[in-house]
């Protein structure tokens, strides 16, 4: 087929007629592939979760309790609140809080991060003070839930709480390794439909678990039998560690 000699292109010369529409068409239809991945690329993502971490520290005063993780009983609007205590990093609160008893009433400044109602504080600064007094908090209530089998995923609970998005699934995985490494206290996130079910993890008998013994599960979709105990508002799971499997 015989080419007209107006069709043939030059790039110093004006665009021949037949193509004034053909490319800008084919400029259009790159645009919009080029959207489709995107959109494509961002929908096959874990989703961030509503995590909330507070862009500035404030004032807590409580009653801490170091067993089996660090955290502080404060009073808020006629209710208890438990606030698991962290530190800055990827590291726990005890080296910062190991002079303080147990029911000690303590004075604190740190950052508050909370998710599906489960609270948190990161430490702004390794000042701790010790009060004479704290507002009157009345003794930790406790549920005893029954023992059970759950799915779902061992997480780290910074991150997944708020100060990641996402804190979980396998893009996380070496994340919270390191977290649940430096002594950040491992949470187990349930699947359901109606929203996740979050439980702070300790042994059978209460005790923090050794990182060693949960790394290798860490982001996986898990099994594991244990007791749910609740605490004034929050939920521990006692985990049985030797029933520890993936479910897939």
């Amino acid at each position: 087929m015989t080419q007209k000699p107006n069709d043939f292109y030059v790039g110093y010369l004006n665009l021949p007629p037949s193509l004034r529409l053909l490319i800008p068409a084919m400029v259009l239809v790159l645009l919009l592939l080029v959207m489709f991945d995107a959109w494509l690329v961002a929908s096959l993502q874990p989703q961030s979760g509503d995590g909330k971490w507070a862009d500035t520290p404030k004032e807590f005063v409580g009653t801490l309790n170091r067993d089996p993780y660090p955290t502080l009983r404060v009073r808020q609007g006629g209710t208890t609140r438990t606030f698991v205590v962290i530190s800055d990093e990827k590291r726990g609160a005890e080296a910062a809080l190991e002079k303080f008893v147990n029911g000690a009433a303590i004075k604190l400044y740190g950052y508050e991060i909370e998710r599906a109602a489960v609270g948190m504080i990161q430490l702004a600064a390794a000042t701790v003070e010790l009060m004479d007094t704290v507002p009157t908090i009345p003794p930790a209530t406790r549920e005893i839930h029954g023992r059970v089998t759950l799915t779902g995923e061992i997480v780290d609970s910074k991150c997944w709480l708020g100060v990641m998005r996402p804190g979980d699934g396998h893009i996380h995985k070496s994340c919270a390794s390191l977290c649940i490494r430096g002594g950040i206290p491992p949470l187990f996130v349930t699947r359901s439909t109606a929203g996740p079910q979050v439980l702070l993890m300790t042994t059978f008998d209460g005790a923090a678990i050794p990182p060693e013994k949960i790394l290798d599960y860490v982001a996986d979709d898990v099994a594991i039998s244990g007791l749910i105990e609740k605490r004034d508002d929050l939920y521990i799971f006692k985990a049985d560690l030797s029933t520890l499997a993936r479910s897939k």
